[in-house]
């Protein structure tokens, strides 16, 4: 039997990859442009960019390590995240981001509350976070008994979603999506300067130190689509485990019975109810 082909590390770290992510975003030109792609409507100049920085003010609390951290020249903050895998707890990880940022621009004394400066937090996910559908999430504070009353306090969450089919982004975001996803882009200028900033990187010895100290992704790669293909053959048996006995008359609830006992390692209560519709 021929031996499967190994996936080639270097293409499987992409711009999803912390370290080529952090590299791509400490180039100021690129924050500047990918901040214009999600928040058009601001005047972005004048950026300080730092990479994983460490907030905690105290050594009490939790610290926080975000992916970029960048202030503008008016003072506002931008938190941009790259985060792969889903978390339950997602939502209040982004409230903590935006709390330390906004602790971190606190007032001095003589100072108006108007003073305060703008905090945004931003996440890139190649996940549905909301299950919606939606290619963006924004986040502001609204009355719950009418929708339409905002608080204006210049805060805002923003998820970034790359598997969404729904609403419209800019050119830049999706461009961006299809970078994550590996699918074609156009030759917008935002992305092209992106990727021309991951070539560059990935001819760095840093670059191909990493690739060598991430040899495990070869066989954890290989090891999902063998779990993969695996998976859907198991699929395809209960589907015709359960034809054959809704043949012989069994009802939903035997079936279902017959599936837990026998799949029940490999798929949940519910994915088998799937299997009786």
């Amino acid at each position: 039997m021929k031996e499967k082909k190994k996936p080639d590390v270097a293409n499987l770290l992409g711009i999803t990859d912390d370290l080529m992510f952090q590299n791509v975003m400490k180039d100021p030109i690129n924050c500047r442009m990918f901040l214009h792609e999600v928040l058009p409507d601001l005047d972005i100049q004048g950026l300080t960019v730092r990479t994983q920085e460490r907030i905690a003010f105290n050594k009490e609390e939790k610290f926080s390590v975000l992916d970029v951290l960048i202030k503008d020249s008016q003072g506002r903050r931008y938190d941009i995240e790259m985060q792969i895998a889903p978390q339950k707890d997602l939502d209040k990880r982004a409230r903590y981001y935006m709390y330390k940022m906004m602790e971190d621009g606190f007032l001095h004394q003589g100072e108006r509350y108007g003073e305060l400066t703008a905090v945004y937090v931003i996440f890139i996910l190649p996940f549905d976070p909301k299950g919606k559908g939606l290619k963006r999430y924004s986040f502001t504070y609204s009355a719950r008994e009418d929708k339409s009353v905002e608080l204006n306090d210049e805060s805002e969450i923003i998820y970034l979603n790359s598997k969404g089919k729904k609403g419209d982004v800019s050119q830049g975001l999706e461009d961006l999506y299809s970078l994550m996803e590996g699918k074609r882009t156009t030759n917008s200028k935002f992305i092209k300067r992106i990727k021309k900033t991951m070539d560059n990187y990935r001819k760095t010895e840093e670059w191909s130190e990493h690739v060598m100290n991430t040899e495990q992704i070869k066989e954890m790669a290989l090891a999902q689509g063998l779990e993969k293909g695996r998976r859907e053959a198991t699929a395809s048996a209960i589907s015709k485990t359960v034809k054959m006995l809704k043949r012989m008359n069994q009802s939903d609830e035997q079936i279902l019975q017959e599936l837990k006992q026998d799949y029940s390692d490999d798929f949940s209560d519910e994915e088998l109810e799937e299997f009786l519709k």
